[in-house]
């Protein structure tokens, strides 16, 4: 069971990890280059989702998961 537990906290991880890099970015893209209105305001709905989900996975819920 612990196996099973330290994957899926392993597995959160790389998650974040990816999800970070992908704001990382997304915010250079949108700061360093020109493009159409519609598209800077998917951009920027995008980058709002994904800090949204990042707050979600805060290092205290990491710890609530790894703790059971």
């Amino acid at each position: 069971m612990e196996e099973r537990l330290s994957m899926s906290t392993e597995e959160l991880n790389k998650m974040i990890a990816v999800k970070k890099m992908d704001l990382e970015e997304c915010e250079q893209e949108l700061h360093n280059r020109y493009y159409p209105s519609v598209v800077r305001v998917a951009m920027m709905r995008y980058i709002s989702e994904l800090r949204h989900q990042l707050e979600m996975f805060n290092a205290d819920d990491l710890k609530k998961i790894e703790n059971g």
